[in-house]
Parts: C-alpha cells; sequence; structure tokens
C-alpha cells in the first residue's frame, strides 16, 4: 500500500508570495503594485488571432457574493485534465477548494466533439479573495497531461501535472508535479490611491517547475489601461496591455526550444520513484519516447526529488550547488541574501550585488536570472535591469537586478544550464526563475486561462482510462501475482479474493521478483508504479 504525499512545487511565488525570513527583489519590483501604482510606460497590446479562442461563450457570476470567474480553455489536440489546488488566506482552515461549473475535470481535445467541450468554468470563491502576506494560500490552475483516469474512485494518473494520484486535485488538497506550467493569483484585492479605489487581481504564469503547455491569460472586460491612468501615470504590467504574455503555436517541448539535458522524456518516468508510464516487452514506454516537460534551471536540478535543504554547496559541480542558485533556495537570513555589497565578488552562490538606487536593498545581495547569450532583448526578457519606459524615456533600475551567465553557475558546462533567455523566446513574459518580475494586473470579471495556444504539434500522449491489471504487457508478470478467483497462492490473491482490493500497482515483474502493491489504498498515490485495476468496471 502506498500513501498519498502532496507533491511541492517550487512555483514562481514561492520566495515572494510565501516567504518572509528573506528580503527579495519581487517586494520591490512587483510587491509595491499593490499598494503604490507603478507610474511605467504600457506596452502596445498585440493583437492574437487563433481559431480555438474565435467566439467563445463568456459566462459571467452565478451568485452575488462572486466577482471572477475563470474559463480554463484546452487548445491542444488531446483530452487533457483540469485541475486547481486548494487556497485561502492565512489562517483560514480548511483551505477552500473549487469543482468546476461542468461538473467534471476533463477538458476535450479542440475542436471539440460537443460544444464547447475544451472549456471549464470556475466561479472564484470568495475565500479565493485577497490571499496576500505570510501563511496565505493563493489560488493555482493547471492542466494534466497523458491522464489515465477514473472518475468514480477519484484517481488519475498522469505524465505531467499530476497530484499524488487523484482526478480532483483541489479536493485532495495538493498541488502538481515539477515540470508544469501554473497559473497563479491573488484575486480582487481593494487597491486605494487617491481618490480611485479598485479590486486588483494579480495574475502570473509560472514556468520556474518547467512547462507541459504553453499557457497565456487573457482578460475579458475590465480597464483596458490602469486606473490609476487618471493620476498622471502607466503601470506597465497591465495585463489587458501585455496580452498575449506567451507566443502563441509555439511549444517549449520542441527539440527545437529545450535542451535535451532539460527535456522530461516519458521513459524518465519508467523506474525508480516515478515508475507510471506503461512500459512494452521490450522495457521501452508504449507508444513510444517523447518529451512530455521541459525543465527550467530550477526544475532541471529539483527532479526527481528536491536538495535536502541543508545540502553542501561548496563544490560548484555538484546538483546542490545548482539547486540553491537557481531556486533561491532559503539561507539562514543575511547569509546570502540581503548581504550589504559594493561588487559581484561580494555575494555568495551566483547573488547579484544590485545596484537599485534609493531602495532598501541598494547594494545588498539579491538573486537574479541566469542567460545563455551575452545579451537578452527586452522584447524577450522583459522588465530587465535598466528598462526605458517607451512613453517617456524614464530608465528603471528596480524591476530586477543585472542579468548573470550561465557559465557563472556552470562554469564551460553550456548543458547545464538551459538559460533564462531561451524559455523567454516562447514564454517571453511567464516567470522562469523564482524572483522574475512578471506579475500582471487587471480588474476583469472574467479571465481565460488558456492550455496550448495556438495548438501545438510536439505530440502530447493520450489520455484514457485505468488499465485492468490483465492487459498489461505480460513484462509485468500478472499471472506471477494473481492466480484467480480460487487460488491463494500467489502474493494478491488474499488481497483481491478476500480483501476485496480494486487497485492495485504494478511494476515489470515477469518473474515475479518485484511484487506489487496489491491493494492500493484509497489516499495511496502510486508513482512508483503503473496504477491498474483488477476488474473490468
Amino acid at each position: 500500500m502506498t500513501a498519498a504525499i502532496p507533491i511541492q512545487l517550487i512555483s514562481g511565488r514561492k520566495a515572494t508570495r510565501l516567504t518572509h525570513k528573506i528580503i527579495i527583489i519581487a517586494l520591490l519590483a512587483f510587491g509595491f503594485g499593490s499598494i503604490i501604482p507603478m507610474f511605467w510606460g504600457a506596452h502596445a497590446h498585440a493583437q492574437v488571432v487563433d481559431p480555438c479562442l474565435q467566439g467563445l461563450p463568456t459566462p459571467t457570476p452565478q451568485q452575488p457574493a462572486v466577482h471572477r470567474v475563470l474559463q480554463l480553455i484546452n487548445c491542444s489536440n488531446q483530452v487533457v485534465l483540469g485541475a486547481a489546488n486548494a487556497a485561502g488566506k492565512a489562517g483560514v482552515v480548511p483551505l477552500k477548494s473549487v469543482f468546476p461549473r461542468e461538473k467534471t475535470w476533463v477538458m476535450q481535445p479542440y475542436p471539440p466533439s460537443t460544444p464547447n467541450g475544451n472549456i471549464l468554468t470556475i466561479d472564484v470563491p470568495p475565500k479565493w479573495e485577497s490571499t496576500i502576506g505570510p501563511g496565505s494560500t493563493g489560488p493555482r490552475i493547471w492542466a494534466r497531461t497523458g491522464c489515465r483516469y477514473d472518475i468514480a474512485s477519484d484517481r488519475a494518473q498522469c505524465e505531467t501535472g499530476g497530484c499524488g494520484g487523484k482526478y480532483d486535485c483541489s479536493a485532495a488538497k495538493l498541488g502538481a508535479s515539477v515540470g508544469t506550467t501554473v497559473a497563479e493569483w491573488t484575486f480582487y484585492e481593494q487597491v486605494t490611491a487617491g481618490n480611485i479605489t479598485y479590486f486588483k487581481d494579480s495574475p502570473d504564469i509560472s514556468a520556474v517547475d518547467g512547462v507541459n503547455l504553453n499557457m497565456d491569460i487573457q482578460p475579458v472586460g475590465g480597464h483596458s489601461v490602469d486606473p490609476f491612468d487618471a493620476l498622471g501615470g502607466h503601470d506597465i504590467q497591465w495585463l489587458a496591455q501585455n496580452y498575449p504574455l506567451t507566443k502563441h503555436g509555439q511549444d517549449m517541448r520542441s527539440d527545437a526550444r529545450c535542451l535535451e539535458k532539460f527535456r522530461l522524456q516519458r521513459s524518465d518516468l519508467t523506474s525508480g520513484i516515478y515508475a507510471f508510464v506503461i512500459v512494452g516487452n521490450d522495457g521501452k514506454p508504449l507508444g513510444g519516447d517523447g518529451t512530455v516537460a521541459c525543465f527550467s534551471n530550477c526544475a532541471r536540478y529539483a527532479f526527481p526529488d528536491v536538495p535536502a535543504a541543508d545540502c553542501d554547496s561548496s563544490d560548484h559541480n555538484t546538483r546542490c550547488y545548482r539547486w540553491k542558485s537557481f531556486c533561491l533556495n532559503e539561507y539562514p537570513v543575511g547569509s546570502v541574501f540581503g548581504v550589504k555589497c559594493t561588487q559581484d565578488s561580494d555575494c555568495k552562490q551566483g547573488t547579484s550585488c544590485w545596484n537599485n538606487p534609493g531602495s532598501k536593498l541598494d547594494h545588498t545581495c539579491q538573486g537574479r536570472a541566469f542567460i545563455k547569450n551575452a545579451t537578452c532583448p527586452s522584447n524577450i526578457c522583459t522588465f530587465p535591469y535598466g528598462y526605458i519606459d517607451p512613453t517617456n524615456g524614464q530608465q528603471f533600475f528596480s524591476t530586477q537586478p543585472p542579468f548573470g551567465h550561465c557559465s557563472d553557475i556552470v562554469g564551460d558546462n553550456p548543458k547545464g544550464c538551459i538559460g533564462d533567455d531561451v524559455v523567454h523566446h516562447v514564454m517571453h513574459k511567464a516567470y522562469t526563475w523564482p524572483n522574475d518580475p512578471q506579475v500582471y494586473g487587471g480588474d476583469a470579471q472574467l479571465y481565460r486561462i488558456i492550455f496550448a495556444p495556438g495548438g501545438t504539434t510536439v505530440p502530447i500522449t493520450p489520455a484514457g482510462a485505468i488499465p485492468v491489471c490483465s492487459d498489461l504487457p505480460t513484462i509485468y508478470g500478472y499471472s506471477t501475482q494473481y492466480g484467480g478467483p480460487g487460488s491463494n497462492s500467489k502474493p494478491c490473491d488474499v488481497p483481491v479474493n478476500i480483501d476485496k482490493a480494486t487497485f492495485a500497482v504494478a511494476h515489470p515483474s515477469p518473474t515475479g521478483a518485484s511484487p506489487w502493491a496489491c491493494n492500493l489504498s484509497p489516499g495511496g498515490a502510486g508513482n512508483e508504479g503503473v496504477i491498474c485495476r483488477w476488474a473490468t468496471p
């Protein structure tokens, strides 16, 4: 029997929203945007022509207490499962779960076989509003690919986005696995300046855990520009003027974008901690190998499990050093972050001595992005250090520290760093490192979270039902584990015949040397093998 273990996301907002021990750049780069407006010039709003987004319904709140509605849209050519966590303000117990209006998490491929079958609708509950400050758990939305699932038993085993073997992640209060693109939110936060008050939403797209599907967030309604424009300025991060946040029709999983070492392959999910991809009798993934996700720098060194927080990072060539550098792992206060400095050489773990005039963080060591190329254009790596407002020519040094380079962390090994600039070529306004200044503002009543906008030609493993154990390839050795209704000599006979087990976790075992978990408990994750059911439903 296996127990479900909540999967810890690296999360684009881990440092900025959940950590109060370290002073980090996001507090200045965008955290103040929820209190004092940033009077920055706005980007031009690009027009997007995407057949998947044409003629969509525009749902509105169904209850007076509901202020925001989310519309999840699957533009890929395969069935995917939508997912959300459970969220709430600090001290809220239990956290609030959600369930789509459609009474399902299944999203049909585009074009759908039934009208709007690729769309899910979520009414944002009041308990999801204003989830700010230490101890709060903000809402997160994502998609799961390559799933085998059974709704009635609340089971799902997915190649990406999995949440401890559960079909309904929100009800289970679990998060996504590493390698998953996540939309993160703060909803309906009251903001006042002068005689202007409005309720601000702050979404972002996090690729810090990696990318399983490209994602975009589109506001529908609300102000086209920041309401504080009336006071004489522009918020450069106003969502309506920044949409689209990613390049539609592109996919980070493609060979042209994702470096080989950073590809999460189906074959990587056939042994060890994650062994749920079914293998054929040749020991290779059934249906072929392929890239299911592209890791970021941070995620690459957090997979398959996160290093210990106290791991030895003294050797620059270790996984520990790279994980701490790319993920901005917490350290004792004052040991790495926030240390006073005059130059980069005064700082540890690849951090930057941030020349940030007028800020409390001026000339302190802070985390930063690492790029592969010598420079990164501001239309690719948006809001860089020294950003120049195209509206008024004003220059800013508070968005983020200057970029580091991959070679600062991995030396002369180019395969050890994908480069934040490489990920930004596809997802130019998404988080790629924990303090990337990519949180946007809006006040729309409806937001569309779009999975695989523009579609993708990179294969996605088809979804399907949880297999019957006897139907697995012979390499799994079904007959070595179960002898049938009248037998009591095989390992799984009693659990199935007497205990009435419904599900098992199967391991390749043609000789019975690798025993199955014969009776998967209701709370079991089953990630270490293939979940199968003993009888046809």
